[in-house]
């Protein structure tokens, strides 16, 4: 019984590496940050305070979806169904610029 343990473990790891199931709600959570950057431009804020004082940052993101824009509606739904089709995501570049105090 004892030559049976590590292929049983070696099987056991192979099935908890498999990839899940794509569904299209799980295609539309992983889907949501591509389809809120769909015209190109997006940007973070943060405010805060703590011990050490006040900080206080941001970022602007810009894709080159500024080139093509689309609404986030047409976006979300090409990228689902690209996810549902197993295709890979397009190649995207871009700029981030940041600051902070």
């Amino acid at each position: 019984m004892r030559p049976a343990l590590p292929v049983f473990l070696s099987l056991a790891a192979l099935a908890a590496c498999a990839a899940p199931e794509m569904t299209e709600e799980r295609a539309a959570r992983l889907c949501a940050e591509e389809a809120r950057q769909a015209d190109g431009i997006s940007g973070r804020v943060g405010v805060g305070v703590g011990s050490g004082g006040g900080r206080a940052g941001g970022s602007i993101t810009i894709t080159n979806d500024i080139l093509n824009p689309r609404s986030e509606q047409q976006a979300l739904e090409e990228c689902i169904a690209r996810r549902m089709a197993g295709e890979p995501s397009p190649t995207r570049f871009g700029l981030t610029i940041g600051a902070g105090t």
